[in-house]
């Protein structure tokens, strides 16, 4: 499942893509912030004129790890979410 989220990145001077730091996610009917601890790999994809950049990006949440990945589309400028089966967002 995929949420639309608010997201601070950092878009370094001559970096590829942008960096993402934290971003706001609503659990549970409330929304929380997480930062992002890690992110292991960074991948561009486009299909149908479609760029975008999926983030690989792990977060340490009360000494759980959770993995997340986060699309960035980058021709729209917009940040969504895709969370497991198994965690709803």
């Amino acid at each position: 499942m995929r949420q639309a989220v608010d997201v601070l990145a950092v878009f370094d001077i001559g970096a590829m893509s942008p960096r993402p730091i934290r971003f706001k996610v609503v659990d549970h009917g409330i929304k929380k912030t997480v930062r992002i601890t890690d992110i292991s790999n960074i991948e561009w994809l486009g299909a149908g004129g479609m760029t975008r950049i999926v983030y690989d990006c792990l977060t340490v949440n009360e000494g759980r790890r959770i993995r997340y990945k986060l699309f960035y589309f980058y021709h729209e400028c917009r940040w969504e979410l895709e969370c497991s089966t198994d965690r709803r967002c």
